[in-house]
């Protein structure tokens, strides 16, 4: 499962809010809302995020296997 933790964890250690994401940085709550659950975010998006907070992919999202995913795969 991808999560957005890191970025999470780094929004909190800039002291960004979720209102300064809005408001200041221009994300759409719907965008906010994905980041939040964990749901699908595109390339583009992800591509905003690094150049708006001067980040890395690799600083954004983390992966973590669940036993969920080995189930979803385990067929190939």
């Amino acid at each position: 499962m991808i999560t957005f933790d890191p970025f999470w964890q780094e929004m909190e250690n800039r002291g960004i809010s979720i209102y300064a994401l809005e408001y200041d940085y221009g994300l759409n709550p719907a965008e906010i809302s994905r980041l939040k659950n964990n749901h699908n975010f595109t390339v583009k998006s992800i591509n905003k995020l690094c150049v708006l907070f001067d980040m890395r992919p690799e600083e954004i999202m983390d992966f973590v296997k669940t036993d969920k995913d080995e189930d979803l795969y385990a067929r190939y």
